[in-house]
């Protein structure tokens, strides 16, 4: 072996990359993600968990003194799970955790909530996901997504004064028998680039819209979710949200055309539902927008 040159050779990982690799806070979980019916699960403290856990066997070789020789380790299985600590506690969770059945109909007050001894198809969630922040990319978010969830573990609550009260739920992917080697988890990481401030740069009148000049083109999908209008002082119903022919640019359509030289202001409260949110085609999300004058002559 020749010398060791380690001119060159740092000895910190921190680098001008790495503000763009961190995770940031305990991220969202849904159930059913990018599906029709996905739907939040519930408000978490405390973190969640993400763990793909290899069992891995080691084949015996006689004369080889090394624990561990290359070439020789055999993956008989992995399990996938993932561990939410809920601190809403919801009829939906408490049925994921037990396995349970609902019975909706006996009490006029109350539904009631019942173990069984039999897992069925429909006791398999489509899919749990848990949906994070990466710093480089705030508009893009890291997902990792198990699938066929099942709670192996059952369901244990301690509640107590003067604490905030979790539900520990540990949520276990499955194969799928149409594809039984496949591993019932993907994690979906953002493409990281150069990203480009998304602001609006000007808003005019045009007949019964509001034409949105933005700062960088605008996402294929525009949400209406958070906008508001306000025409003459009163609030004007925003009927449909679409990218324009120039794709620098939203169209508001509005309910009421403004007449020439009516005031008209929009605001934009960015939703915390991060599907509704407006985002450039690269995946900035946009910000508040405060009270702002529209162009109307």
């Amino acid at each position: 072996m020749s010398d060791i040159n380690t001119s060159g050779v740092a000895t910190t990982g921190y680098n001008t990359k790495t503000l763009n690799h961190l995770l940031l806070d305990a991220g969202a979980l849904y159930k059913n993600f990018a599906l029709a019916d996905q739907a939040l699960i519930g408000a978490t403290s405390g973190g969640n968990e993400f763990d793909a856990k290899a069992k891995i066997r080691q084949i015996k070789v006689d004369g080889v003194k090394a624990a561990n020789a290359k070439g020789l380790e055999v993956i008989d299985d992995i399990t996938t799970t993932l561990k939410c600590k809920f601190l809403e506690v919801t009829e939906e969770i408490l049925k994921s955790a037990l396995i349970a059945d609902v019975d909706t109909a006996t009490d006029n007050n109350y539904d009631i909530l019942t173990g069984k001894t039999i897992i069925e198809d429909a006791d398999y969630i489509k899919n749990i996901a848990w949906v994070g922040t990466i710093s480089g990319n705030p508009g893009k978010p890291i997902i990792i997504i198990i699938d066929n969830a099942l709670c192996l573990d059952g369901l244990q609550l301690k509640a107590e004064d003067s604490k905030d009260n979790t539900l520990d739920v540990t949520f276990t992917g499955h194969a799928d028998p149409t594809t039984p080697q496949a591993l019932p988890y993907k994690i979906y990481y953002p493409k990281l680039t150069d990203m480009v401030a998304f602001v609006m740069n000007s808003a005019a009148v045009s007949a019964n819209k509001i034409i949105l000049t933005m700062s960088d083109t605008v996402a294929a999908t525009v949400p209406l979710d958070g906008f508001t209008v306000k025409v003459a002082g009163s609030n004007d119903i925003i009927t449909a949200a679409a990218r324009g022919t120039d794709t620098k640019t939203i169209e508001l359509t509005l309910t009421t055309a403004p007449t020439t030289g009516q005031g008209v202001t929009i605001a934009y409260a960015k939703p915390i539902d991060v599907t509704k949110q407006v985002q450039s085609a690269a995946g900035v999300t946009l910000d508040n927008i405060a009270t702002t004058s529209v162009q109307n002559s």
